[in-house]
């Protein structure tokens, strides 16, 4: 690992005809990272989002947790990316901030100690100030964000310039040991000026923003929800398993996640292997190892996706039977006028009951639910105006209706599987409660009120 005595080498371009070093032969400067990393859930629920999109597309054969960063994704041509993971709750970060508290810094220094031959990731779910102070993180976020975000223009050399003091002032505070020292940086109303930036810093700085990628992610209070609907659900899907799975399949990636990202390097992973191979004590053979302990492969997360389950989810998600919900007197006017029983009025009001005790409590809070019940309300409308014109004119077509409506608003005969774990019998009284919102009636098409 390249230190501040030798910074020169680091900072110029690396020699392309000397041997790569892949960074699981790199014992990284920091690695206090897996002892802490319990308090991490964000950063291990980032790092499943990776893990899934590499059982999905197949490029990325390797997720290394906490290793020269939060974790590392390897690829099969052995190229690697670092990825740090920031979340954060309090005001946009300004220019400055990107890259003390970011996390740009230090992946800055990871970088050159890795000879540049290495891409980098910020995964956060931070808000980029718009604020030039020389230059806005905004602009940052622009250059190297997602697809929709990314710019096509090279950065300027003003840019690159304050990326390069950026960096130099945080590694006056901070540990980053493959930076150049400098006596004085200066204020950041002239970080656009590269007088006085060390050799090969400003160049350093415009090949980093070229491997730099930034990744937006929700906050903490929505991205377990974000990973389950757009990671989980699609990868099961393709898998042709269960989605009603999502939710217990994430569970155990989360687990994996953790344990690989957890301080076990001084417990052996084969305790013959040290015994009964030669050089697997040696220096080379216990990095291997370290390495092999923190690695997440493509068949481990395949594993976390079979679940058993059964074919119908619990009718009562609570565990006790619901109590009475407010309102109801629309839907039992609607009922008696169509002439439907006391006996079944009621179970249409115990219905009714499940679906509000119920959804609240199914529901994720995320705007999707919106999605869900929008689409549940169009395909029960629809069955609703099937079967009122199939039985027109049949007797006692109110409780014909609502039989009808039993047999046939099932989960599996939706137009899509709802991405919540509903019952048939939550159907049935969503159906009561759209009733109630006088969306339809019980009484025999065309008949006076």
């Amino acid at each position: 690992m390249t230190t501040r005595s030798g910074v020169g080498g680091a900072l110029a371009q690396a020699d392309a005809t000397t041997e790569p070093r892949s960074p699981a032969r790199v014992v990284p400067a920091d690695d206090s990272g897996a002892p802490t990393a319990g308090h991490f859930r964000y950063q291990h629920q980032v790092a499943a989002a990776h893990c899934l999109n590499m059982a999905k597309n197949g490029r990325v054969v390797a997720v290394v947790c906490e290793w020269h960063a939060d974790f590392a994704l390897q690829y099969d041509d052995d190229s690697w990316v670092l990825v740090s993971v920031k979340h954060r709750e309090s005001a946009a970060l300004s220019f400055a901030k990107l890259f003390e508290e970011g996390g740009l810094a230090l992946l800055f220094d990871s970088w050159i100690g890795l000879d540049r031959r290495v891409a980098v990731r910020l995964c956060t779910n931070a808000e980029f100030s718009t604020s030039k102070s020389p230059i806005s993180a905004k602009s940052i976020e622009q250059l190297c964000g997602d697809a929709d975000q990314l710019m096509s223009l090279p950065p300027t050399d003003k840019m690159c310039s304050a990326v390069a003091w950026a960096v130099l002032k945080a590694a006056a505070t901070q540990q980053l040991d493959n930076l150049p020292p400098v006596e004085k940086v200066p204020p950041s109303t002239a970080w656009e000026n590269p007088a006085g930036l060390p050799d090969g810093m400003l160049e350093a700085a415009r090949s980093f923003l070229g491997v730099l990628r930034i990744e937006r992610f929700p906050p903490k209070r929505y991205v377990r929800d974000h990973v389950v609907r757009n990671y989980v659900h699609p990868l099961l899907g393709g898998l042709n398993r269960d989605t009603r799975t999502a939710d217990e399949c994430y569970d155990r990636l989360m687990k994996v996640v953790e344990n690989a990202s957890r301080d076990n390097d001084g417990r052996p992973l084969d305790p013959l292997e040290r015994l009964g191979t030669p050089g697997a004590l040696s220096l080379a053979g216990k990095l291997d190892e370290r390495v092999r302990r923190r690695t997440i492969t493509r068949d481990q997360v395949l594993d976390c996706m079979t679940v058993a389950h059964t074919n119908s989810v619990p009718v009562l998600p609570a565990g006790r039977r619901p109590p009475r919900a407010a309102g109801g007197r629309d839907l039992i006017r609607k009922l008696t006028d169509g002439e439907v029983g006391p006996d079944d009025r009621e179970q249409a009001l115990d219905l009714r009951d499940l679906w509000h005790d119920s959804w609240p409590r199914i529901a994720t809070g995320f705007p999707q639910d919106l999605q869900v019940q929008y689409a549940l309300e169009q395909d029960i409308m629809n069955l609703v105006r099937s079967l009122r014109l199939e039985l027109a004119g049949a007797d006692h077509f109110g409780t014909r209706l609502m039989a009808a409506l039993h047999e046939r608003l099932t989960v599996d005969a939706l137009k899509s599987t709802p991405a919540l774990p509903l019952h048939d019998y939550h159907l049935a009284g969503f159906a009561y409660e759209l009733s109630d919102r006088c969306r339809f009636e019980f009484r025999v098409p065309g008949a006076a009120s």
